[in-house]
């Protein structure tokens, strides 16, 4: 039985398009400051809600899952990821990661919380790039 979440996600999909809070990627990114973006940008989203960016569907949404791959993030490590960035204010996004089962397969969703503290906005440490 699905959770209302995964539920939630499955719809999602199903609509075939990105929204204004959900995004699609086929992998975990590989760029550092690629990923930093994507939850910049869904953390500064104007549709006052929480966001998702769901990895392991296709740009034709198809649910093809996460393998074991070198670039996959848990909870800590996007924790430490954004503890390490410099951002301005001092305020972080405050996301989660949870892996739930579609169709058979791993399902990773970054859960960026709605907040007021934004916009969120980096900076860089001695002028060098992530």
């Amino acid at each position: 039985m699905n959770s209302k979440f995964e539920d939630k996600i499955s719809e999602l999909i199903q609509l075939k398009a990105e929204g204004d809070y959900w995004d699609f990627k086929e992998m975990w990114h590989s760029d550092k400051a690629d990923l930093l973006h994507d939850i910049i940008c869904m953390a500064n989203n104007l549709v006052n809600r929480d966001c998702y960016i769901i990895f392991g569907v296709t740009d034709d949404y198809e649910i093809v899952g996460i393998n074991t791959e070198n670039n996959r993030k848990n909870q800590q490590k996007i924790i430490d990821f954004l503890r390490n960035q410099h951002f301005d204010g001092g305020f972080r996004p405050n996301v989660y990661v949870r892996t739930i089962t579609l169709e058979s397969k791993k399902v990773d969703i970054i859960i960026i919380k709605n907040s007021t503290n934004t916009p969120y906005t980096t900076l860089t440490k001695n002028c060098k790039p992530l």
